[in-house]
């Protein structure tokens, strides 16, 4: 756990509270549960001294023991003695002890939930630490001409898509651009996501300097951009016919469950869509990225893995 804690800290940005640990006689043996300000928000069982074999999709034959669903992903799997561990490996299982399948739920938990444990306390920190380097940028954007809470909104925005707030003055020096005309934090949040386009880039990219995404066929797009329309402080809107929504909807978590890459798979759609889009998919595919060309740097290379239509299957081919 405290490995994990360190992990948030460097990769995103995010100061996870201490994890408390302790028994619950209401759960049965093996079961246990994660709690976030007293509700639950996970839960799993384990067994003790048993192997979580976890079938990711071609693994071969059937293994004797018992069965189960992955806790993250939902994979079907299946609980087996160390005495089968090699015999399942050999046939393409993914064999994890009891402690990484805790572990590693946690952290989905904390992936998933962790932008509400960062409040005002962390804030407070993140803007005293760059008030010493530059006290006129917190100066000029808090508490006018944006307030606390927008700029807390703004930085939960990011954490919640799994952006980094480590380097906050260039997200401070982002909002002080925009916020004099500009007062929706979700309408921040994308021109503060473009100010953070290395970021971003490096973290969809693989060893080779590729990112691979799902596209959308011209008449997807075309939908998508007549279903958006402007709202107050600049917000953008979607609004597609409910049977257009729903095969979009299902085509996009079909391509991304398709994906078998090493590296992250993503949606790119155009910028203006970018929010809406991601609001739209965040329920059925909340693992799945979604950024927009003015995301990224300009050298990045982009691999199209799919082509998302809303009258034909997704097209597979690389562009």
């Amino acid at each position: 756990i405290q490995r994990i804690r360190r992990q948030f800290a460097q990769d995103l940005g995010l100061l996870v509270p201490s994890v408390h640990l302790r028994d619950n006689l209401r759960l049965e043996g093996g079961e246990y549960s994660v709690l976030i300000r007293g509700e639950r928000v996970a839960f799993g069982k384990v067994y003790a001294r048993q192997f979580l074999a976890i079938d990711p999709g071609d693994a071969k034959g059937p293994l004797r023991g018992i069965k189960t669903q992955d806790p993250v992903f939902g994979l079907e799997g299946c609980w087996i003695p160390d005495s089968q561990r090699m015999a399942a490996q050999t046939a393409g299982y993914t064999v994890v002890d009891v402690a990484t399948v805790i572990t590693t739920h946690l952290t989905e938990v904390i992936n998933q939930y962790g932008y509400e444990l960062f409040g005002r306390q962390q804030l407070a920190a993140v803007l005293e630490r760059v008030a010493e380097a530059n006290p006129r940028l917190v100066e000029e954007l808090v508490p006018e001409p944006l307030s606390r809470a927008s700029v807390l909104k703004v930085f939960r925005n990011l954490l919640r898509e799994g952006v980094s707030i480590r380097d906050a003055q260039t997200v401070l020096e982002a909002l002080s651009d925009h916020a004099t005309r500009l007062k929706d934090p979700d309408v921040l949040t994308e021109f503060v996501r473009q100010r953070l386009a290395r970021h971003i880039t490096h973290r969809y990219s693989d060893d080779k300097g590729v990112i691979h995404y799902i596209g959308l066929a011209p008449d997807a797009e075309d939908a998508i951009s007549a279903g958006l329309h402007g709202g107050e402080g600049g917000a953008m809107n979607l609004t597609l016919d409910p049977n257009d929504a729903r095969k979009l909807l299902t085509s996009l978590r079909a391509s991304a469950e398709r994906w078998r890459g090493s590296s992250d798979v993503v949606i790119l759609c155009p910028p203006l869509a970018r929010g809406p889009l991601r609001r739209l998919t965040e329920k059925v595919a909340p693992r799945v990225p979604v950024i927009s060309p003015a995301e990224l740097l300009p050298t990045v290379r982009l691999e199209r893995v799919t082509a998302v239509s809303l009258r034909n299957p997704p097209v597979d081919r690389a562009s």
